[in-house]
């Protein structure tokens, strides 16, 4: 499923969602965009990266092979990496079926008073997206297991 149109050249999106592979474009740096094409010349298409199984996107960061493989292997611990990037909204992905992980695994997400949605991954690739374009601050933690 095809999930929204390049607008923004300098930030993770995502392209397409299916179970287990979901497809990102990779952002320009700005100082790369200005050294890759003269002023006058758009810059040379976007890259898209396919990335399988869980990950951490953000507009900057990628983390790949993100630890849980599903809802129920998520630890507190697996968040450490969602919180050090201090976003202002989380969004976790949960596979193909929304399930609620128990509230202990979130308490430090809520501690440090970073809003968090739960949601089944195909609606969280659409909401980050969205949520990106409005210039938010999301982190979107996607646990992606093979279909």
């Amino acid at each position: 499923m095809q999930v929204n149109l390049d607008n923004d050249i300098y930030s993770y999106t995502i392209r397409a969602y299916q179970p287990g592979a979901i497809s990102l474009t990779v952002p320009y740096s700005p100082e790369s965009a200005l050294q890759d094409a003269p002023a006058e010349q758009p810059p040379r298409p976007l890259s898209v990266e396919t990335v399988e199984g869980s990950f951490i996107v953000s507009p900057r960061h990628l983390l790949r092979n993100w630890a849980p493989e599903n809802i129920d292997s998520l630890l507190a611990d697996h968040l450490s990496a969602i919180i050090e990037l201090q976003p202002e909204l989380v969004l976790l992905g949960t596979g193909p079926q929304l399930k609620f992980p128990a509230h202990s695994i979130l308490a430090e997400v809520h501690q440090q008073r970073i809003g968090i949605e739960i949601m089944d991954t195909a609606a969280a690739c659409r909401t980050y997206n969205i949520l990106m374009a409005e210039g938010r601050f999301v982190v979107a933690g996607l646990i992606n297991p093979a279909g």
